[in-house]
């Protein structure tokens, strides 16, 4: 029981450190910057599968992800907004929801 409350620990923890840096890379490095932001989410989530051995802690991961990029993408208390709407907010928002619910599905 111990064991399992970790790896879904784990696996929020790992989501949303895959969240928050596909966040922070999706407008750096302006030509590449939302590839590589999607590209970690995809490698990632499959990464997670694998770490903690099932396809529903990869759905754990996926959620965490969510939560964080959709925190990103409202206003705070100060006005400020981290995931803008621009082409790189929005590709990062609708192409990583797509990413992170196909990679969770996908077997192990």
């Amino acid at each position: 029981m111990l064991k399992v409350l970790l790896k879904v620990i784990g696996s929020l923890i790992f989501g949303a450190l895959v969240g928050f840096i596909g966040v922070i890379l999706h407008n750096a490095f302006a030509p590449v910057g939302i590839f590589l932001a999607l590209i970690t989410t995809l490698v990632a989530i499959n990464f997670a599968g694998h770490l903690f051995g099932s396809r529903s802690f990869k759905v754990i991961a996926a959620v965490a992800w969510l939560l964080v990029a959709l925190r990103a993408g409202t206003y705070g208390q100060s006005e400020e907004i981290l995931i803008i709407s621009n082409l790189n907010g929005n590709l990062f928002l609708l192409g990583g929801l797509l990413i992170v619910v196909v990679a969770a599905l996908r077997k192990v």
